[in-house]
């Protein structure tokens, strides 16, 4: 037991520093793009996508605050102005700055060197690469050079093969990773020696799923691309794996996490579901100027009109708020109990009850993490434990494990998605008993359904 404390102790001290030490970019900061599609190669060919793909990600940059100026069909010459004019306007927008420079097109690694290929280039020999492409450890350079917060660099190469058999001797597709540029997070949508697949609905694989992923609240810029990754693997049946690299050391979110919700708010939502006149008397005076107050008002009103407001005398709106606590099992939800009845029973049982839920928490996260085809094996092997699950235990994050995971969320108090692999979700499964899993649970009467991937899925 004293092991077990000593342990929780040094990784609540290990998780307080890292929190302390890292910060996240203020959501205030200015945010500036500069988005390039080549698809109109001279001697090339002509790509399908990647000019309706720079389209697709200067919306959703857009829709993320972002300031993004959108350019097409570059040659060498428009090419390397475009970054540097970029790179200075980074600089002038001040050190807050975050600046995201995103390219669909052609490019092409050659002797350990990652290279973008603009519309003009004739590469017949190897040695017509360096002399007619932009090396991507440039745009990287320029960017770090800028001197402000964050620069995201983002490459959606590699289409195909366009180079003359006489090119593929020292020349390969794909993008080897980078070393890290200080400030600079570099992401690539395939690796060396692997073509990037333009897609075949007007978007390619990597870039469709970037830009549903930065819209979704609340995911770090990691937990971003990780998805990316992970979704480019699977819907190309793993010939297609991104990869980044980063030396950064701020947390960005291109959507922050909401808000946690205020005392009051809780307190509100409290009263409203226990139809109890006391919380919202109690809301009213400790929040008199609150939104929440003037709501607060009118229920209290219309309860005392009828039977609704004689509660009984044993629920204090202390021991009203536990029960909430209990129910909702969130340490905000019991950390609301302390604050607000500080000197009672109930704020002792709050209090070690918001301590334990952030013991489970801290002792999770310094547990191994899994991701892809191995974390939804392990989701797998607990869906069937919890006789949840009929499908192949294959790894595909497929219609039958969405299901099977939709019905497990019901057997657990702690919520998590179920139409997205997480290791929340696995962690939740694993603390289920065998005996309460869904073989003993009746099907719901009236289904509720969620639209995931142009398919229903119901409870």
């Amino acid at each position: 037991m004293i092991l077990a404390v000593a342990v929780i102790v040094q990784v609540t001290s290990a998780v307080c520093a890292a929190a302390q030490t890292r910060k996240p970019v203020a959501d205030s900061a200015p945010r500036i793009a500069l988005v390039i599609g080549n698809a109109r190669y001279a001697k090339l060919g002509t790509l399908a996508n990647p000019v309706s793909d720079a389209q697709l990600m200067a919306e959703r940059l857009r829709q993320t605050g972002f300031d993004v100026d959108l350019v097409a069909d570059r040659d060498l010459k428009s090419l390397s102005q475009d970054v540097e004019e970029f790179a200075q306007k980074v600089k002038a927008r001040g050190p807050s700055t975050v600046a995201v420079l995103y390219y669909a097109g052609h490019g092409v690694e050659s002797d350990g060197v990652n290279y973008l290929v603009p519309i003009n280039a004739d590469i017949k020999r190897r040695a017509d690469i360096v002399s007619q492409s932009l090396p991507v450890k440039r745009l990287a350079d320029r960017l770090a050079a800028s001197g402000n917060a964050l620069n995201i660099l983002i490459v959606d190469a590699c289409r195909d093969n366009p180079f003359p058999p006489g090119v593929s001797g020292g020349a390969t597709l794909g993008l080897v990773p980078m070393g890290a540029v200080f400030g600079v997070f570099i992401a690539s949508a395939t690796g060396s020696g692997k073509a990037a697949f333009d897609g075949e609905d007007g978007h390619s694989p990597y870039t469709k799923a970037l830009a549903d992923a930065i819209t979704v609240p609340g995911e770090r810029l990691e937990d971003v691309f990780k998805s990316v990754r992970r979704q480019v693997r699977l819907s190309t049946g793993e010939q297609q794996i991104p990869w980044e690299s980063t030396s950064l050391e701020l947390d960005f979110y291109f959507v922050p996490p909401p808000l946690p919700p205020s005392q009051a708010a809780q307190l509100l939502a409290a009263a409203k579901e226990t139809g109890n006149v006391a919380l919202y008397d109690l809301l009213i005076d400790r929040f008199p100027a609150s939104p929440e107050a003037n709501d607060a008002r009118a229920a209290a009103a219309e309860l005392r009109k009828g039977a609704a407001a004689r509660a009984p005398a044993a629920a204090s709106p202390a021991s009203l708020v536990l029960d909430r606590a209990r129910q909702t099992r969130t340490p905000e939800a019991y950390d609301l109990v302390a604050a607000l009845f500080p000197d009672t029973p109930e704020a002792d049982e709050a209090r070690a009850a918001a301590s334990r839920l952030r013991e489970i928490t801290v002792l999770d996260s310094a547990g191994p993490t899994y991701e892809g085809r191995e974390l939804v094996q392990l989701i797998q092997e607990q869906l069937v434990r919890l006789d949840c699950f009929g499908g192949e235990q294959g790894g595909i994050f497929d219609a039958a494990t969405i299901r099977g995971l939709r019905r497990a969320s019901q057997l657990s108090d702690e919520h998590f998605l179920w139409y997205r692999p997480t290791m929340a979700a696995l962690r939740a499964l694993k603390k289920v008993d065998g005996k309460d899993g869904c073989a003993g649970r009746k099907t719901v009467a009236a289904p509720r359904c969620l639209r995931v991937n142009n398919e229903d899925f119901c409870q």
